[in-house]
């Protein structure tokens, strides 16, 4: 059991405020809390498990990306609340994460989870305030010439808990929409012209897609590169085979005019009731914007999922780039299927 945790390390101006320490949500219904280590893999597994049955969300949360989650290569802190009474009794029936992710802008995300038998009792109000008060102490610590937010995905339908976020001060900063395509027929590649060409992934794709990837984001929206560590992140489901670069060889050395990466989450085929690839990430440069390269990735991995068995093939898209984005899905046979809100506290 832990009293309380603090973050050491300096404070950098614009996120003094930070609580010097954050106690752990306070022990009742026969709840105990301790801190959440790498050692607790199997009992967090089972938790999502009994969650994610409950809630039957489109996706399940596989052992492997559990393991991701409370390894050693991201800076996080987390809490565990374990039944000391009744038949639960020695199982972990909470827990609240907070990681900091440094791809791009500095940002606390934040996820937890409470047992369907132990919902009701505040455990997932009290979890949350924790990780609110933590993830100030964390970006306290983390140097940025910018600003830095917390922030928090909520599925859609859980109103008590965007409430509550917005009770809190966080505030609905952005709407994902989840796109769908059949793959029982497919979409014409459309014709690139003589020098852009679509090329599957090769050992030497990720320090160029790494490299394009963060010339977008420092045009775009400012961000500093990403390290090939944080590029490589969240990667449990990553399938080289399904995923491309789009290549422009009108000068002597090619350049990446977009790339796309693809991966399969194999966990979740049982909730869908059917085989599913899915797009993770896609990126057209600005030069290439006015072709159709963002097409043809898309249709190369569609074809190359169907090629492997899937029946269908989904994709994620943010407000901040949906317009423009969804009128290519949308033209290649994708619909939204599905959306969710992400709630953020700027710091």
């Amino acid at each position: 059991m832990v009293a309380g945790q603090q973050v050491g390390g300096a404070s950098f101006p614009g996120r003094v405020n930070a609580p010097l320490s954050t106690p752990v949500p306070p022990s009742t219904h026969g709840i105990m809390w301790e801190r959440l280590t790498a050692d607790h893999v199997s009992a967090l597994s089972n938790l999502l498990a009994r969650v994610e049955a409950a809630d039957n969300p489109p996706y399940r949360t596989s052992r492997e990306e559990v393991v991701e989650m409370l390894g050693p290569a991201s800076q996080w802190r987390g809490m565990a609340g374990y039944a000391t009474r009744g038949i639960a009794r020695g199982q972990m029936v909470a827990f609240g994460l907070v990681a900091v992710r440094l791809a791009g802008h500095v940002e606390c995300v934040c996820q937890g989870g409470v047992d369907p038998r132990f919902r009701g009792l505040g455990l997932g109000r009290s979890m949350i305030e924790w990780q609110t008060s933590i993830s100030r102490q964390m970006l306290a610590t983390v140097p940025t010439s910018g600003s830095a937010q917390i922030v928090m995905h909520v599925e859609t339908g859980h109103e008590e808990l965007e409430d509550h976020l917005e009770s809190l001060g966080y505030h609905w900063a952005r709407t994902y929409y989840e796109l769908r395509a059949d793959l029982s027929s497919l979409p014409t590649p459309p014709d690139l012209g003589s020098y852009l060409v679509v090329v599957p992934w090769s050992p030497d794709s990720d320090d160029m897609a790494r490299r394009a990837s963060n010339r977008l984001a420092e045009q775009e929206w400012g961000r500093p590169p990403q390290t090939m560590e944080q590029w490589q992140m969240g990667r449990t489901g990553f399938v080289p085979e399904w995923s491309f670069l789009a290549l422009d060889r009108t000068g002597d050395r090619p350049q990446v005019a977009g790339f796309l990466l693809a991966s399969r989450y194999e966990q979740d085929w049982t909730a869908l009731g059917w085989r599913e690839g899915y797009i993770d990430q896609m990126g057209v440069l600005e030069p290439w914007r006015h072709t159709r390269v963002a097409d043809a990735l898309i249709v190369a991995s569609m074809d190359a999922q169907r090629r492997d068995g899937m029946d269908r093939c989904a994709a994620g898209l943010g407000s901040a780039n949906h317009s423009g984005a969804l009128v290519v899905y949308d033209a290649l046979g994708f619909r939204t299927v599905g959306q969710s809100r992400l709630y953020a506290i700027n710091i």
